[in-house]
């Protein structure tokens, strides 16, 4: 028999990750599908840790037999699968760990999907490449995805490398998880804040009328605004304003302790410097509200862009500029009657500003020509609480990145620096024209024959002179002197994966993956790239 407010048999399996992004982002999870192109071992890995944490289903496409290389990178396969469809037997032994989870798989290679039913790529949430495709079919992939706004990752692991590179036009993320949301309006306080100011510490000074004990449990909030209000009296009404002020306005703070224990005066000591800002909108969520697509709604905006124009709309209007209430409340030494009433007043706030916002997005619903109730409340409260720490990215796509030059001045800056992971960069984008050669019709990786390593080498760092005389980069032997020693590296393992680093890379491009489905936590933008050698990891914007 379940117990009554006991958790679910679900909330005890992802406990865990429940406690990270919340119901509503493991429910965006479950619903998510996830399109794996190529059954490699950095690939599976990835898959792993999206189908343990219930992703509701991948799907994916390999045309390739398993092989004797396959059993020594892919832990997933055993020696009962030699032969047998790698896409297959990978998407059978994933479900396995998790029943929750649906698995789907094509015996089929990528380009034969582009060619004959491009539409069905609209199906997918996250797209994701591994193993050694073409430049070309990567760039098709690509001008499919990228107009219709679905996330393409594209990870290549060879040796002791990886890249892996997301391209997505828009990814608008309001849950981004500051260490706080905390605004205590101390600067501008409202009304009803004052009015319990007024009644909680107007006697703070009087000890006929407060005893040492309630004297010593007052929250330090309601002891900063009552001697701010002394303060005020005596500075022409202005608020300490710089350094030397709020020292200042410290002393008068401890000037007020009737004893040196008292633990709530040093905590409304300990805020002055943190709370005594004046308030403004920050840089991420202005460019947000200034954005063309937040003042110029259409009927195809975005739930995100209707609540930012509201909130906007909402600062703007009667509220001085500033953003609704988050209405959260630190701990502090008080009485607990005292704290709830205190926490109260905040939350009151905090629902008459979430009413207001919910007002105006029900009126751009109207306006719009859609239902008023459309968006759901809930969606409009985690955005109002988070309003101040929003963030918009608009990423490039990758024929911006092949095609033209909006990296050539970030790759210049870097390639001076011989310790600079894009080294690593530059010897991967060679290692896939290699591959993308349309000589080497079987996709042969460099330096798979130990005859070959020197000549194939020779071959990638003429890639990279190409590219970078492409991207108008002036450089010399002894700029790429790393470069070679990069591509060095990645030809010696002939297109190898090691498992351990395979696994890191699971790792790293799953959590990514999690934050674009989610839309909680800032995700890369856009390339990540790592040296196991070094154990060093760089993220560039290219």
């Amino acid at each position: 028999m379940s117990v009554p407010g006991a958790p679910t048999a679900k909330e005890k399996k992802y406990d865990r990750q429940l406690r990270l992004w919340g119901a509503g982002g493991q429910q965006a999870l479950e619903t998510a599908h996830i399109l794996l192109i190529n059954a490699t071992a950095a690939g599976t890995e990835t898959l792993k840790n999206l189908v343990l944490p219930g992703v509701g289903q991948f799907t994916i496409v390999d045309h390739a037999v398993v092989t004797d290389e396959d059993l020594g990178t892919n832990f997933f396969l055993d020696d009962s699968c030699i032969g047998l469809s790698r896409a297959q037997k990978t998407c059978e032994l994933l479900c396995e760990l998790n029943p929750d989870v649906k698995g789907n798989f094509i015996n089929d290679n990528i380009e034969n999907i582009i060619k004959s039913t491009p539409e069905k790529l609209k199906e997918y949430t996250i797209v994701l490449a591994t193993g050694d495709i073409t430049t070309s079919t990567l760039l098709d992939l690509d001008k499919i995805l990228y107009p219709l706004d679905i996330p393409f990752f594209h990870l290549r692991c060879v040796g002791f490398s990886f890249t892996c590179r997301v391209a997505v036009s828009e990814h608008a993320i309001v849950e981004t998880h500051p260490a706080s949301t905390i605004d205590l309006r101390l600067l501008n306080p409202f009304p009803e804040l004052l009015a319990l100011a007024e009644e909680k510490a107007s006697t703070m000074d009087d000890k006929d009328k407060m005893s040492t004990h309630d004297h010593g449990h007052i929250p330090y909030v309601l002891i900063l605004l009552r001697v701010l209000e002394d303060w005020k009296s005596s500075h022409d009404g202005k608020v300490p304003s710089n350094y030397s002020e709020k020292n200042e306005f410290k002393s008068l703070l401890r000037s007020k302790m009737w004893n040196a224990d008292e633990e709530n005066f040093e905590e409304a000591i300990a805020a002055v410097l943190p709370y005594f800002n004046p308030p403004s909108i920050p840089s991420a969520t202005k460019a947000v509200f200034e954005d063309e697509k937040c003042k110029s709604l259409t009927s195809s905006s975005t739930n995100f862009w209707i609540i930012a124009r509201a909130v906007k709309d909402f600062a703007e209007g009667k509220n001085g500029g500033l953003l609704p209430l988050p209405g959260a409340l630190p701990d502090m030494k008080a009485e607990s009657k005292d704290y709830i009433q205190l926490q109260n007043v905040y939350k009151s706030k905090a629902r008459a500003d979430l009413a207001e916002v919910v007002t105006i997005v029900k009126s751009l619903l109207k306006e719009l020509g859609k239902k008023e109730d459309a968006i759901r409340e809930e969606e409009v409260e985690t955005f109002c609480k988070h309003a101040g720490y929003i963030k918009l990215i608009r990423g490039r796509s990758l024929k911006d990145e092949y095609e033209s030059s909006p990296n050539a001045k970030k790759i210049s800056n870097e390639i001076s620096d011989p310790a600079s992971l894009v080294h690593y960069y530059l010897g991967l984008r060679a290692y896939e024209a290699f591959i993308s050669d349309k000589s080497n019709s079987k996709r042969v990786a460099p330096g798979v024959e130990d005859s070959t390593v020197e000549s194939d080498s020779e071959k990638l760092n003429k890639h990279v002179v190409e590219l970078l005389d492409k991207l108008s980069i002036t450089h010399s032997s002894d700029l790429l002197e790393a470069t070679s020693k990069a591509i060095g590296e990645i030809v010696r393992v002939g297109g190898g994966e090691l498992h351990n680093i395979s696994s890191l890379a699971g790792g790293i491009v799953s959590q990514e993956i999690i934050k674009v489905i989610t839309k909680q936590y800032i995700t890369m933008n856009n390339t990540i790239v790592f040296d196991g050698i070094t154990s060093r990891t760089e993220v560039f914007e290219l």
